[in-house]
């Protein structure tokens, strides 16, 4: 049973897309027709996906990219935790040991920001797998007060031209040797 990740690369991210960025992304959506993806990094709720798939120059890896919007700016955290699919009890299971980044301040708020966090696992032996996928905690806080909270599980879809740490975007992420 997978409950120890072998690692975390502590790398928690904070970003707001800068005037540029935006003024890119308007221009191309005044003259490309924008595909479901090209919007989905903008959406108003809080969201989380798998950017980071066992890369040939990091094995193990899964990297968890979130994106938390402003609210009435409330000071903005996030909780990125690692869930495996145990398919003895067809249930998603949080890995115990190693795969919680704990509650990281992004924002002070004013704005959409994005965050993320890698987790390295020891890649199973051969002939066997490990399906992966993050579980995301968003707080927005006024000093120790949470005044709002949500949660996200990793989806597909929120890659992005513009990004270069959305150019991946996956539901989950499947080690296998």
């Amino acid at each position: 049973m997978l409950d120890t990740v072998t690692g975390v690369r502590a790398s928690v991210l904070s970003r707001r897309p800068g005037r540029a960025c935006l003024a890119t992304v308007a221009a191309l959506v005044a003259l490309v027709a924008v595909a479901p993806t090209a919007t989905a990094q903008f959406r108003p709720s809080p969201w989380a996906t798998i950017n980071v798939c066992d890369p040939p120059s990091a094995p193990g890896s899964v990297g968890v990219r979130v994106s938390v919007p402003n609210r009435a700016d409330a000071a903005q955290w996030a909780r990125i935790r690692i869930q495996f699919f145990d398919g003895t009890r067809g249930a998603w299971r949080v890995v115990r040991k190693g795969g919680d980044s704990g509650f990281v301040r992004l924002s002070d708020g004013g704005g959409r920001v994005f965050g993320g966090t890698t987790f390295t696992f020891t890649p199973p032996a051969a002939g066997n797998q490990i399906k992966l996928r993050g579980l995301v905690d968003v707080e927005w806080r006024r000093g120790r007060r949470v005044v709002s909270s949500s949660q996200a599980v990793t989806r597909a879809n929120h890659r992005s031209g513009v990004d270069p740490l959305l150019a991946v975007s996956q539901a989950t992420c499947v080690i296998a040797r």
